[in-house]
């Protein structure tokens, strides 16, 4: 990842707004790391995700904040909660990666992760055809129904493809 695409990233207003939101959320007693191998149970087949289909990816890394742990919490609740048939039947995946961990280093990169984050991701013959980063997971964290709203939502839009 060059310099120029993380200054910017870095500095853009929707990732210092959920920074700021994190900060002043999460009490620093609720940090905790996360035990190698808890919680990420795409870890050993990272590399190896369906050859077709959708998989909605949330991103974290060994320090987690009690707002990181909310947003996979609530983001499998969606998915869980309306896709549960198309996770069923293999055409949508729920994969929760530490990003820490060398053999998940490769998302950072490949997706453009700056925080922990929820992606959903197209795959076709072993390929990632398109993704999408739902950066709006931090600032509706806060909004229970909307955000599982906006996750079901951005999971159907890939689904109907």
């Amino acid at each position: 990842m060059n310099a120029r695409r993380v200054m910017s990233a870095l500095l853009s207003p929707a990732l210092l707004l959920a920074v700021a939101s994190v900060w002043t959320a999460a009490p620093l007693s609720g940090n905790e790391p996360v035990k190698r191998g808890e919680a990420s149970t795409a870890a050993a087949d990272s590399r190896s995700d369906a050859r077709n289909g959708i998989i909605v990816y949330y991103f974290h890394g060994s320090w987690r904040c009690n707002t990181c742990r909310t947003i996979e919490a609530y983001a499998k609740e969606a998915v869980e909660g309306k896709y549960g048939e198309q996770l069923r039947s293999g055409r949508l995946e729920w994969k929760v990666v530490n990003t820490d961990e060398p053999e998940n280093e490769h998302f950072v990169e490949d997706f453009g992760l700056v925080s922990s984050s929820l992606v959903v991701v197209e795959r076709h013959d072993d390929r990632t055809i398109r993704h999408t980063v739902l950066q709006d997971a931090w600032t509706l964290v806060r909004d229970k129904p909307r955000f599982i709203e906006y996750v079901q939502r951005s999971v159907g839009e890939y689904l109907k493809s």
